[in-house]
């Protein structure tokens, strides 16, 4: 993988939610960030490197890592923010066809029909960098829009930034290549933010995951 550089800049076109946080009634996600293995599957999948399995596969991330091209940090939010809880509903009795008698079990736990999402809203910006891999130049476009979030519902614009100055990366995502590195924010166990670096040190340290 070259070390080529690309400043990133990502601007929710749709609200984006993960199950990230636990709160009453439902979970939120983290609206400070867009995790960099999102970006990378977003982008694989926007790219066409993705194939159809007939079944899924064992959950490998530094396999499917192994098959793109590029690496990057997490982008961060320029000013993050969530919109109100909005609420969700899951119809066991018509989509699942479960039986009475575990309905009736699942709506006093964690499959209960009705919970609640935080969402990431349209407009925010996240600033991060792009390592190994020119997608604007092999696609000749001056914008790529990925998906990213629970079933894929949130839409990303990703354009160049030249202003990017300092990155974080994710330590977990090191971990996948035995390389260890410090971290200075646990976020959730798949999240662990290194402090920030100039994108040459992110590069020559995304470089060895291999």
């Amino acid at each position: 993988m070259s070390s080529k550089i690309i400043g990133l800049r990502a601007t929710t076109l749709t609200p984006f939610a993960y199950h990230s946080l636990a709160v009453q009634g439902g979970t939120a996600t983290l609206p400070e960030l867009i995790s960099d293995n999102a970006v990378c599957f977003g982008l694989a999948a926007a790219l066409g490197y993705v194939r159809a399995w007939g079944a899924l596969p064992p959950k490998d991330y530094r396999r499917d890592l192994l098959a793109m091209p590029w690496r990057t940090s997490v982008l961060m939010a320029d000013a993050p923010r969530l919109l109100p809880p909005l609420a969700r509903r899951l119809n066991l009795e018509e989509e699942g066809g479960f039986p009475k008698k575990l309905r009736d079990v699942a709506n006093k736990g964690n499959l209960k029909q009705f919970w609640t999402t935080q969402e990431v809203p349209p407009d925010a910006v996240f600033r991060g960098a792009l390592f190994g891999f020119d997608p604007f130049a092999e696609t000749g476009q001056d914008s790529l829009v990925i998906r990213v979030g629970l079933h894929r519902n949130g839409m990303v614009q990703l354009v160049r930034d030249e202003t990017v100055e300092a990155v974080r990366l994710n330590a977990w995502t090191a971990m996948q290549f035995e390389r260890v590195l410090s971290v200075q924010r646990f976020l959730i166990y798949p999240l662990q933010l290194t402090a920030p670096m100039r994108p040459t040190d992110a590069a020559e340290e995304v470089s060895q995951w291999h």
